[in-house]
């Protein structure tokens, strides 16, 4: 007797305007590679990572955010098969195939601010008072040290991500090429998890290298190389975000505080405060660390960018 699956249809509501307009005529299978309640990871035909988020997830780079509730209780593992046709995604399951359909979702295209009128006591004022926000509300147990009741496994992992970041900054203030290769590798695939912390921090500064008028080009360019010569270092995730960062593309809430803190307004760190405070919750709010991490590696790279300034 042959059991009859069910179909469940879903809708994608909003998503990477490039990855929906691949979608249009992609054909062939992949692969869930990772499920978690707000989340479903999948790799394309190519190989290629992309996300289905639940309802009310942020637009991201290779994401599409849908209307199911969560992805819990949906009988979705890793390895399940995922059928690719024009305009709509099925993973099957043990009994149902459920089904995202990618046409008449919002196209989200990536928009950068430029750091070019940005000047030395903006970036600043902003770096301090994005500063204060994590020390006040960002989560321990990455690159803002270790929790009160950590283990000696995470108090390592924390002096070894502090000792990373004080590496590579050092090597970029100096235009160390080998010295920002090697705090790029201490730092990548360093924490727990399919982001790791490191990796976190170095996001950010990766997608600081890539705005107009940015000053660490030659980090970018460093990371690039590392991610080449060393490509099972980290998470595939890690390296899909990572190259989207360098290309100039990353989640919508990390792109609303660099425009809120990108304009040129003499601003008072009150002013910066209030201007980044939203934006920077919502980024905060991501993953265990992930927000915090990211948001580290933020206030570093403006750091970074008011000291180059001299030497541009």
């Amino acid at each position: 007797m042959t059991s009859l699956c069910t179909a469940t249809g879903l809708r994608a509501t909003s998503g990477d305007a490039a990855l929906i307009a691949y979608l249009r005529a992609l054909r062939g299978h992949g692969v869930v590679e990772s499920v978690f309640q707000r989340t479903v990871n999948v790799l394309m035909p190519d190989e290629r990572l992309i996300a289905l988020s639940a309802r009310g997830g942020g637009d991201a780079p290779r994401t599409l955010v849908t209307d199911a509730d969560s992805w819990s209780d949906r009988g979705i593992s890793a390895g399940r098969t995922v059928e690719f046709a024009p305009g709509v995604i099925t993973i099957r399951t043990t009994d149902a195939h459920l089904r995202v359909h990618t046409e008449g979702a919002d196209e989200w295209h990536p928009i950068l601010p430029s750091l070019t009128a940005v000047g030395p006591g903006d970036l600043a004022a902003a770096a301090t008072a994005l500063d204060r926000l994590i020390q006040a509300h960002g989560s321990r147990g990455g690159m803002l040290g270790p929790t009160p009741t950590a283990s000696s496994m995470e108090a390592a992992v924390t002096r070894a991500l502090a000792d990373g970041r004080d590496a590579l900054v050092g090597a970029v203030k100096s235009a160390n090429d080998a010295g920002m290769r090697r705090g790029v590798l201490s730092l990548l695939g360093l924490g727990p998890g399919l982001t790791p912390a490191g990796d976190d921090f170095l996001t950010a500064l990766a997608l600081l290298s890539s705005l107009h008028g940015s000053g660490l080009g030659a980090f970018g360019r460093a990371l690039q190389d590392v991610l080449l010569e060393h490509p099972g270092r980290t998470t595939r995730l890690s390296v899909t975000t990572l190259d989207e960062a360098l290309a100039g593309r990353a989640r919508a809430s990390l792109l609303d505080v660099l425009h809120a803190l990108a304009h040129p307004s003499g601003w008072s760190e009150a002013r910066a405060a209030e201007s980044i405070r939203t934006p920077a919750r919502h980024v905060l709010a991501i993953g265990h660390t992930s927000g915090t991490d990211i948001l580290s590696g933020l206030v570093t790279g403006l750091r970074l960018e008011k000291e180059l300034r001299g030497s541009l």
